[in-house]
């Protein structure tokens, strides 16, 4: 039997992209942001619903933002309940077993990532450089194995987006993406609201020419979108919390320098390549490309959107929440792709030459320029998988499970950190998350003194890196009013968890030059 080099390039990609995708997948503990939908999801798992309470603990992130009567009634359900299904099938407490529902879906998309290349591709050579491209993005597939929203909204903004480019007409195929797009809603509500913006304006500026929808085909796609979603937003409904108010601080100027700082930041992050980027904009411009120019569109339409909406406040920060952009990966890697062999239609031995340093090096990204230097991150990316660096959450779970009496109470620091060990060692009592004033809400005041600040003093106190330096004279001082804590262990990782998909959040290399007085993590015990 004759296989075709379009085949054995498929099943080439297909295996090395499922290397990358569950690769050590369960090496990392959870970091804070996939432990609060691993939590959520055991919630599930005992109650049927996201509870925020899970035995004698209470995940009550940023002093019970996201709740209302301790229910987490902000985060849209759609990942906690994957979440729910993996852990409760493999009945393992584990972040592989979190984080496993995800990675297949990332599997999935590179499944449908073939059958496209396939349909689009018209040549082994093209589809070669098609397939350098999605793994050359490394951000890709960092996002899609995270226990948290990024996959399934991944995916289904790509079967959308798929689905409304073929669509003719066809009343089904309506029906199809509106099906989908309820999905991604209760995936994320502002990944669903952006790709509906992007769709329409796309519908108004190009597609409405050939394919116009009739009165009674709107109405059929808006209720068939609306009634779901309002379903969803009666339950979860981050307008009810007190997270809805969270975006208010944020000024028109504001959401300006959010635009700004999302482009910059995806492509210091590899989520597009600045180069192709402008190669597209050339394309569209000046060889009146309309892809490019459609394509072009929808990632400044998107990321507008998103700037808008986004729960991130600019005072204070200094790089964009960019996971909010997370299904614009594939888009932006469709333009680049679109865009490189375009201009290289003609030389496809150039092309071959300049496709690995184009989608697997910084060098059209710019963020080679000095003081950075040039990169590979696929390479770095592999490195890792090989030889993985240490992180705080697991050396410090192992040392709260093995030596903390189940029942003890604990206070971390940063507060954040609490929850990746609330996850990985759930016995222990984790304290002080939310204000003493916070006793006379309605949904807390029957919880016990210790999840307030300072009406109890807890048993241990874990301190991850610089904080220990407020830590150290608040100890001193309550030793004077007789409470005592000592230094009982000190755990010599570097105390940051630069595993985030993020890119310049993330390192692929072991951080060993640090300082194990101010660096490190340290464990403080109340003394009797």
């Amino acid at each position: 039997m004759n296989v075709s080099l379009k085949t054995i390039l498929a099943i080439g990609f297909l295996l090395l992209s499922g290397v990358m995708l569950f690769g050590r997948l369960g090496q990392y503990a959870l970091w804070d942001d996939e432990s609060m939908t691993a939590l959520g999801a055991t919630g599930v798992l005992g109650t049927g619903d996201t509870t925020a309470v899970h035995g004698g603990n209470v995940a009550a992130y940023r002093e019970g933002l996201l709740l209302k009567n301790l229910h987490d009634r902000s985060t849209p359900p759609l990942a906690t309940y994957l979440a729910a299904v993996s852990l409760g099938v493999s009945e393992s407490h584990s972040g592989f077993a979190a984080r496993l529902p995800f990675a297949l879906i990332g599997l999935a998309l590179m499944g449908v990532a073939v059958v496209l290349v396939g349909r689009i591709a018209h040549s082994s050579a093209e589809s070669f450089i098609w397939y350098i491209a999605i793994l050359g993005n490394v951000s890709l597939i960092l996002f899609l194995r995270q226990c948290r929203y990024y996959a399934p909204a991944i995916l289904l903004s790509v079967l959308i987006a798929y689905l409304y480019l073929r669509w003719r007409r066809n009343v089904w195929g309506l029906v199809l993406i509106a099906l989908l797009a309820s999905l991604l809603f209760a995936a994320n509500y502002m990944n669903c609201v952006a790709l509906l913006v992007c769709i329409g304006l796309d519908y108004l500026i190009w597609k409405r020419r050939n394919d116009p929808l009739s009165p009674w085909q709107i109405s059929i796609f808006a209720g068939l979108i609306g009634l779901p979603c309002l379903l969803v937003a009666s339950v979860w409904n981050p307008l009810a919390t007190k997270f809805g108010s969270y975006t208010h601080a944020n000024s028109f100027w504001d959401r300006l320098t959010l635009v700004w700082w999302n482009l910059r930041d995806m492509n210091e992050a590899g989520f597009l390549i600045a180069g192709l980027l402008l190669l597209a904009l050339y394309l569209a411009i000046f060889k009146k490309d309309h892809w490019m120019a459609r394509g072009l569109t929808m990632i400044i339409a998107y990321v507008a959107v998103i700037s808008l909406v986004s729960p991130q406040l600019v005072h204070g920060a200094v790089q964009a929440d960019i996971r909010y952009l997370a299904p614009l990966i594939p888009f932006c890697i469709a333009l680049g792709a679109s865009a490189f062999n375009t201009q290289f239609r003609s030389r496809r031995t150039l092309a071959l030459v300049f496709a690995l340093p184009v989608f697997w090096t910084n060098l059209l990204n710019g963020t080679c320029l000095p003081p950075q230097e040039v990169r590979s991150i696929p390479f770095e990316y592999f490195g890792e998988l090989l030889s993985p660096p240490p992180e705080p959450y697991t050396s410090t779970a192992k040392w709260v499970n093995q030596y903390v009496p189940k029942g003890s109470t604990v206070w971390v620091l940063p507060d954040y950190a609490a929850y990746p060990l609330m996850f990985h060692a759930p016995n222990a009592i984790y304290a002080w998350q939310l204000r003493p004033d916070q006793k006379k809400e309605e949904q807390f005041k029957d919880l016990p003194d210790i999840h307030f600040q300072g009406l109890i003093t807890p048993d241990y106190i874990v301190v991850f890196g610089p904080a220990v330096l407020q830590i150290r004279p608040m100890i001193e001082n309550w030793s004077m009013k007789g409470v005592s804590y000592e230094e009982v262990y000190r755990i010599n990782v570097f105390w940051k968890d630069l595993y985030r998909p993020e890119l310049f959040w993330r390192t692929f290399k072991p951080i060993s030059n640090y300082d194990v007085d101010t660096e490190a993590i340290y464990i403080f015990k109340k003394q009797e």
